[in-house]
């Protein structure tokens, strides 16, 4: 009978080895997700976290996103800090920040030691995190352009330029358009201009002043943002 469960542990741990050998690189789209879910079932073996780092650097070159695989690589730092890669829980980090307003990177915080927040590389996603969270815009794309780091992450400063839009929508009326440039980081008229036409439809530019709310569009920009999440980023920007 010891035989025979021992025979039967053995079995269950060759196929959970199995599973972890698995190529991603041969696995697309829906079938890579399925594959990561199943991972993360078993949310508490470290074995997985490699897999888990590689699946980080795919969300971050294609440009896609999966919070709980992340947040599973996370609390696997956290019951084996020897295993802990800052450099992946930058990534993670930068991608909770592409996922504003939503509070991923609140979640994330959580689970990371103080001293480590104080620690480069992470250090510079919290900078920028405070500098988002109370809307000093200007002060975030300064922060932005000094680190390659943000620059080299596909989709980073997109994302970031469309919350801030959001941001904008909500609080102004009326805004000139040297201001909305300097708060988007597009000091060239022609790029703002650009980008307004292909990012920002409902936006009306009538010489130097820019309407940012439609009768139509006031609703709409208004439900993208929970009240919490206005709560926490509002009364610091109207002030």
């Amino acid at each position: 009978m010891e035989n025979e469960q021992d025979q039967q542990q053995q079995n269950q741990q060759e196929m959970e080895q199995e599973q972890v050998d698995i190529e991603l690189s041969s696995l697309q789209g829906q079938e890579r997700i399925e594959y990561i879910n199943t991972l993360i079932a078993d949310s508490y073996n470290i074995a997985i976290a490699k897999k888990l780092e590689e699946f980080l650097d795919i969300q971050v070159n294609e440009n896609i996103y999966l919070f709980q695989a992340n947040s599973t690589l996370l609390k696997l730092y956290q019951f084996n800090p020897t295993h802990l890669n800052k450099d992946s829980i930058a990534k993670m980090l930068a991608k909770a920040l592409m996922n504003f307003p939503c509070n991923d990177f609140l979640f994330l915080s959580y689970m990371i030691p103080s001293i480590i927040q104080k620690e480069e590389p992470l250090l510079k996603l919290f900078i920028l995190n405070n500098f988002l969270e109370t809307c000093k815009f200007k002060e975030a794309w300064t922060h932005i352009n000094s680190h390659s780091f943000f620059s080299e992450i596909p989709g980073f400063i997109d994302n970031i330029r469309n919350f801030i839009s959001g941001v904008l929508s909500i609080t102004y009326q009326n805004i000139s358009i040297t201001m909305l440039g300097e708060l988007l980081n597009l000091s060239d008229r022609t790029q703002l201009i650009d980008y307004i036409q292909s990012k920002q439809p409902t936006w009306k530019i009538s010489d130097s002043t820019v309407s940012l709310q439609s009768d139509n569009s006031k609703q709409k920009k208004a439900d993208t943002f929970t009240f919490d999440q206005l709560s926490r980023i509002l009364p610091t920007f109207i002030k």
